[in-house]
Order: C-alpha cells, then structure tokens, then sequence
C-alpha cells in the first residue's frame, strides 16, 4: 500500500482518518474468506485486515479467528486512494490483542516473535508477552 512522506500534506481523502502505524480498537463489521473489514468508531471508512494479517500463523478460516461485533486492536498498515475511493489496510497480528500493544514498533513485519504464533481463539484476550 501506498504512503506518504510525513512532511507532506495528507493526500486529498485521506485526511481525518486514522495515521499510519497508529493503533485503535474497532469492531469487526463483517467476515470474508480473505479477511475481516473492521469499522472504527468515529470514522465512516472501513478498512480490510487481509487474511495474512490476522495472526502471525496462518490462517485457514477467517472466522475461527474472529466474529461479526467483536472488539479487536488493529495498526493502520496501508492507506491508499484507488479511483477516488479510500482504501485501509490494517493488521491484527502487529498487536497484542490483550493489551493493545504494538509488537512492531519498527514497522518492520513479518518479524514477530514466536510466542505469539500459536495462541488459540479462546485465550487470545490472556494474551502474555515473554520474559526476557
């Protein structure tokens, strides 16, 4: 996805949503064999978590992982706009679904430790980062 040099102005249709690489909590609005689109309140757009996005492992069905209406913590990884229509790309895996955490401050995925690769549906919100 696209981005743009901090310095700049924010790109016509991009302004007033959500930074890039910042994190907020949204509810997932409807679940899709290649992701999940997620609303965000105070924002009208919706934004896409693809299927790769979802959890550092992978994923076979989209709503083992999450449902219509639950509340999940997502970074803005893509803003973009294609044909005058605002596109949004976030991801769940680059935060710690329990605390909100970012686990790539550096933005450099898919670098994610393995700990976090296999926590199953049920205990996702107990979620414990390792001791170092």
């Amino acid at each position: 996805m696209a981005d743009f040099d901090h310095d700049q102005q924010e790109p016509a249709g991009l302004d007033g949503l959500p930074a890039m690489y910042s994190i907020v909590k949204g509810e997932v609005a409807s679940v899709q064999t290649y992701g999940a689109f997620i609303k965000i309140p105070g924002y009208r757009k919706q934004g896409l978590v693809h299927i790769s996005e979802l959890s550092a492992c992978r994923v076979e069905n989209v709503a083992e992982v999450v449902d219509v209406g639950e509340q999940v913590w997502i970074k803005v990884i893509g803003r973009e706009m294609r044909d005058d229509k605002v596109k949004l790309s976030f991801s769940m895996k680059a935060v710690n679904q329990g605390t909100g955490k970012d686990l790539d401050p550096n933005n450099s995925l898919p670098v994610i430790a393995v700990w976090k690769c296999c926590v199953f549906r049920e205990s996702r919100s107990n979620i414990q980062e390792p001791h170092a």
